[in-house]
């Protein structure tokens, strides 16, 4: 929703526009592959009532397959509200039981070797146990794991060799045994968990800086301008969106970073998901800096 004058607690506040998109974090990143032409299966859980309409809005991104586990709850409703500054409402979400992480294991069994699986969004805390079991599986059979998620279940992952881990700023202090407040705190905390052995991490504050430990050193750039944006939803997962899609084709670390970040660029500057175009219009602007 978005307002032309700031929110009043306490009042009604009326919005000059409304929109309705399919939303959550693994589903926006395959909501920019597919801006680009990259084929995802989307796994997950939806039910109840709002079931067939997010089907429906997924239909609209033609490379976007659907492989959902249905359950007995609601899928949650969160509304975005966008004024003078961004305030977010989001629902609790449905409980998940033992039979549904079951059947999604059964639908994650159909990836392939070298298939990359991420994992994004909130792992409730009854549930990561389970979700760490499932995914140490699909590692022995040779599928790559990235994560956005809890630290809770990142910190039981960390030992397995993750393929990437993404993160940011506020949420990596509570990995690492250290404050974490400016840009080389990011630098250090990159670094360590690379060490721990991650194979890529990347770490996004909110002011957009963003840095990358891997093999080939770290490095940081610039995603965006918090002054001048016009959308904070999704910049992090275009983010990785990005940086799989030119992995996947090039295999160079700093090209995938770059792309990442301009695909975060187009996101922070467009109303909804980043597309090809504004990808492309921000592609030449994004400097990689090597720090070591």
């Amino acid at each position: 929703m978005e307002f032309s004058a700031p929110l009043e607690a306490g009042k009604t506040n009326r919005s000059d526009l409304e929109y309705y998109e399919a939303g959550g974090k693994g589903i926006n990143i395959s909501i920019v592959l597919s801006n680009l032409g990259v084929p995802s299966r989307a796994f997950g859980f939806l039910g109840g009532f709002t079931k067939d309409f997010y089907i429906r809005l997924l239909t609209k991104y033609q490379d976007i397959r659907p492989n959902f586990s249905y359950i007995d709850g609601n899928t949650r409703i969160n509304v975005k509200c966008n004024s003078t500054i961004d305030t977010n409402m989001n629902a609790c979400g449905p409980y998940i039981q033992d039979k549904d992480l079951d059947n999604l294991a059964g639908k994650l069994n159909t990836l392939y070797e070298n298939d990359v699986l991420v994992l994004a969004g909130n792992t409730p805390a009854y549930t990561v146990d389970h979700m760490v079991s499932i995914l140490k599986k699909l590692q022995a059979d040779g599928i790559k794991v990235a994560l956005d998620t809890d630290a809770q279940l990142v910190k039981k992952m960390l030992s397995t060799k993750l393929f990437l881990l993404k993160t940011t700023k506020e949420e990596v202090r509570a990995l690492v045994s250290y404050s974490v407040e400016t840009t080389k705190d990011m630098v250090r905390a990159a670094k360590d968990l690379h060490a721990q052995g991650v194979e890529n991490v990347m770490i996004l504050d909110i002011d957009g800086n963003a840095v990358l430990a891997s093999k080939e050193g770290t490095f940081q750039c610039d995603v965006l301008d918090p002054t001048t944006i016009v959308n904070t939803v999704g910049t992090g997962d275009s983010l990785v969106a990005g940086f799989l899609m030119e992995y996947n084709r090039s295999r160079n670390i700093v090209d995938s970073f770059r792309f990442g970040a301009s695909c975060g660029s187009a996101t922070a500057y467009s109303k909804g998901m980043a597309t090809r175009e504004k990808i492309e219009s921000f592609s030449n602007s994004v400097e990689v800096r090597k720090i070591d």
